[in-house]
């Protein structure tokens, strides 16, 4: 499996930030109030992101450990224990969360952006809360990039074809 872009998800981020940005001023150009995001949008994505924390420090000490062990090989029983389906759904989760926060975030920027410029809304009732919903997309974002790399195999091991890896160059 290749690694996140990470080109790909600012793309994604600056694309949904343009679309918040124009929903906003529709919205607002046709005569209606302008929607605005709550306190449970914010709480909602920082609890998404303490779930993917949650799987993905296992998947991080397993990892460590397992650096630790090409190095300094040890017969002792391991401290850390993760199996494949488990640190694979957590790659996929991790990924997942990069994608919606970069979406999310990105939209809520928009928002945010419109809100600040346009001089619309209550700061405390509508911005506020809007930023605190993009800076927990773009969290989850960036945590969805780093437990993704958490979960990243060394290069002989990414295969499982030890024979072929180097007939084939």
């Amino acid at each position: 499996m290749k690694p996140l872009n990470i080109p790909i998800l600012g793309v994604i981020a600056v694309l949904a930030a343009l679309f918040g940005a124009q929903v906003m001023d529709t919205v607002a150009s046709r005569g209606h109030s302008v929607p605005v995001t709550g306190w449970l949008t914010a709480g909602v994505l920082a609890i998404l992101a303490a779930v993917l924390l949650a799987y993905g420090l296992p998947l991080r000490r397993y990892m460590r450990e397992s650096e630790e062990r090409t190095l300094h090989p040890s017969l002792t029983p391991r401290r850390h224990q993760i199996d494949l389906p488990t640190a694979f759904r957590t790659v996929l989760l991790a990924r997942a969360c990069a994608y919606t926060g970069s979406l999310v975030g990105g939209l809520f920027v928009g928002q945010a952006l419109f809100l600040l410029i346009s001089g619309t809304g209550d700061p405390l009732d509508a911005v506020l809360p809007t930023v605190a919903a993009a800076v927990a997309g773009i969290a989850l974002a960036v945590l969805g990039v780093l437990v993704e790399r958490w979960g990243k195999l060394p290069p002989e091991d990414g295969d499982g074809n030890v024979e072929g890896a180097g007939a084939s160059g």
